[in-house]
C-alpha cells in the first residue's frame, strides 16, 4: 500500500518466480536492486528507471505496468519531492520479489536514519536546550529528544499508540519506557506499525498532540488483520 498513489491494476504485482525467468524481468530486477541498493534514490538513478520504463511501454507484465504507472504518477508535476521519492522505494520493494525486498527495505530504514534530522525534531530540541542543533542526524535526533523527556510522563500520542494497541496499562510509565516498549513491540512485528499507519490513515490523523480519546481502545488488531491480507497479496 502506497500513501499517495492507487494503482488501477488490482491484486498481486511481486514478480512471480515464472517471470523470474524472463530476459526483460531479469532486466529490470538487476536495474531496480541497482538503484536501490544503498536505500536512496538520486536524481540519476531516477533517470535510469525513468528511460528503462520508457523504453518497455507496452509491457503486459504486472509489476511493469504497476511502475509505469507509479512513475507517471509522482511525475505527473515535474518535480518529484522527498515523500514521493519515498513512494518510489516502496514500489520498488512491492514489485521485488521477498528475497531482494527484505535487504533493500532494511537499507532504505538504516538511509532514513542517517538523513538530516527533520524539522520538526530540530523545533523540539531547540525549545529544550533553547538552541538550535546543527548536523545532527534523524537517528541522532531521535536519541536526543528520547534523552530529553527520560522522565516525562507519557505524551498525547504515546498514549493514542497504547489505546491502540490496548495496553494502557503502560500508561503510567515514563515516556523513555514506553518508547522502549514500542520500539520491542513494532520490532517483533513491522506489521503493527502498519497497522498504525493504516489507522491514522483512514481516520485522518494530522499528527498533532489530540486528545488521545478518539483513538477506540484494542483496534489494533482489526487493522493488524487489514494489513496482513495486503501483505499476502504481495
Amino acid at each position: 500500500m502506497l500513501f499517495g498513489f492507487q494503482s488501477s491494476i488490482p491484486g498481486r504485482v511481486t514478480f512471480t518466480r515464472e517471470q523470474m525467468n524472463l530476459p526483460e524481468v531479469q532486466e529490470f530486477v538487476d536495474l531496480l536492486i541497482k538503484i536501490a541498493a544503498d536505500g536512496v534514490l538520486e536524481y540519476d538513478e531516477l533517470q535510469m528507471l525513468t528511460n528503462w520504463l520508457n523504453g518497455h511501454a507496452d509491457s503486459e507484465i504486472r509489476g511493469i505496468q504497476f511502475m509505469i504507472e507509479l512513475m507517471l504518477h509522482v511525475c505527473a508535476a515535474g518535480k518529484i519531492t522527498q515523500a514521493e521519492n519515498f513512494e518510489i522505494q516502496l514500489g520498488i520493494e512491492r514489485v521485488l520479489p521477498k528475497q531482494f525486498r527484505d535487504q533493500i527495505a532494511h537499507k532504505r530504514k538504516l538511509a532514513y536514519y542517517g538523513d538530516h534530522a527533520t524539522e520538526s525534531q530540530l523545533d523540539v530540541l531547540e525549545q529544550a536546550a533553547k538552541s538550535r542543533p546543527v548536523g545532527l542526524t534523524r537517528g541522532q535526533a531521535s536519541e536526543a529528544i528520547t534523552q530529553l523527556f527520560n522522565d516525562q510522563t507519557a505524551s498525547n500520542r504515546q498514549i493514542m499508540f497504547l489505546r491502540f494497541c490496548d495496553r494502557l496499562d503502560l500508561v503510567a510509565k515514563s515516556r523513555s519506557e514506553i518508547a522502549g516498549w514500542t520500539d520491542n513491540f513494532i520490532h517483533e512485528d513491522y506489521a503493527r506499525w502498519q497497522a498504525w499507519e493504516l489507522f491514522k490513515i483512514e481516520y485522518k490523523d494530522d499528527g498533532s498532540q489530540r486528545d488521545p480519546s478518539f483513538v477506540p481502545i484494542g483496534c489494533y488488531l482489526k487493522y493488524l488483520e487489514k494489513v496482513n491480507r495486503a501483505n499476502e497479496l504481495l
